[in-house]
């Protein structure tokens, strides 16, 4: 009526139904595929759940109804999030002597002295053979 154009086919109800069912879809997925190769368990799982977020992006986000230029707008989104995600990889899923707070290392000036958990071992000591 007030906006223009309408979308005859879109219901919150059938997204939510959609949703529902891709979700119970992607739980009985990950159960019948539990011991299957990686690459076929999490290729399913992703694929499920990047349907689920498409869904909503058009929908619920309203994409679907937006004009060209909102739309080329958002398309550097995901290169920026890679970006910034392939580089923080290298420091926080592969370092794991990341036993400081964070800036402590930087701040040589105030070091923060850590002391481990009376229940934990020092860090690195199962990490290290031991030397001959």
């Amino acid at each position: 009526m007030g906006h223009g154009k309408e979308d005859h086919g879109f219901s919150a109800n059938k997204i939510f139904w959609t949703l529902f069912i891709l979700t119970a879809v992607e739980v009985a997925w990950a159960i019948v595929f539990k011991r299957s190769p990686r690459l076929l368990k999490w290729g399913g799982l992703l694929g499920f759940a990047f349907w689920k977020g498409a869904l909503i992006y058009m929908y619920f986000m309203h994409m679907k109804f937006e004009g060209p230029i909102v739309k080329w707008l958002m398309r550097p989104t995901p290169v920026l999030i890679a970006v910034v995600v392939f580089a923080l990889m290298p420091d926080v899923s592969v370092n794991d002597h990341l036993v400081y707070p964070v800036g402590t290392q930087l701040d040589r000036a105030n070091p923060v002295r850590v002391v481990p958990m009376p229940h934990t071992k020092p860090h690195g000591e199962d990490d290290v053979p031991a030397k001959h």
